[in-house]
């Protein structure tokens, strides 16, 4: 077989295919005006990612690890289109965030361990977070739900991606799968809550 054809690059290019159909549902509801991208997340995820992409080379993930480049470019491109048209209410604690996930970053760079450098990317990718989910707590609609279920299946296809997967190479694609998976159902539970509490906001101010 072709080495370009190995079942770990099948799943690898069906996986930038889903990354490709993810970001697509996201920008253009953001074209719309749907979604309201938090500046400080993309950033920090673009960075990540690619640091993630060099860690998972290094661990051996093979095809796995264009998976992560992709997501990086696009997370990159997304968070400057955010300094224009994304989250503009900027907290205390989205600094914190932002700051402490820099603060993780140089911790990498002197990391000999391509996994000390996953555990890392992990902390900080938590961190990166945090904003979007204080965000989309008051403004469950300003996110896509179905975005994110794109995101979790192409990070199941990049599982199967990994040419001799070990527990280093699986952690973290498995992170991220749950991780975008997590927010998508937070999305839809926090969209019910505010829905069933409406009716009993209008008559109480009846």
């Amino acid at each position: 077989m072709n080495e370009f054809l190995t079942r770990p690059h099948l799943f690898a290019y069906l996986a930038i295919i889903f990354t490709v159909i993810r970001y697509f549902t996201y920008i253009v509801s953001i074209q719309r005006g749907e979604t309201h991208p938090h500046v400080f997340s993309w950033l920090n995820l673009g960075v990540i990612s690619l640091i993630a992409t060099v860690a998972q080379f290094h661990l051996g993930g093979g095809p796995s690890a264009w998976v992560l480049g992709a997501k990086a470019v696009v997370s990159l491109y997304i968070a400057f289109v955010s300094l224009f048209i994304g989250e503009k209410r900027i907290t205390k604690s989205d600094w914190i965030a932002f700051l402490s996930a820099l603060v993780i970053i140089p911790i990498w760079l002197w990391a000999k361990s391509p996994l000390t450098a996953i555990l890392l990317v992990m902390c900080i990718d938590f961190l990166s977070f945090l904003p979007t989910y204080r965000k989309s707590w008051r403004k469950p609609w300003s996110e896509p739900p179905v975005s994110y279920f794109w995101a979790g299946l192409r990070y199941f296809l990049t599982l199967f991606a990994i040419p001799e997967p070990t527990f280093a190479t699986l952690l973290f694609p498995a992170f991220l799968l749950a991780s975008d998976w997590v927010f998508m159902i937070f999305l839809i539970w926090r969209r019910r809550v505010l829905r069933s509490t409406k009716p009993q906001e209008s008559q109480g101010h009846g």
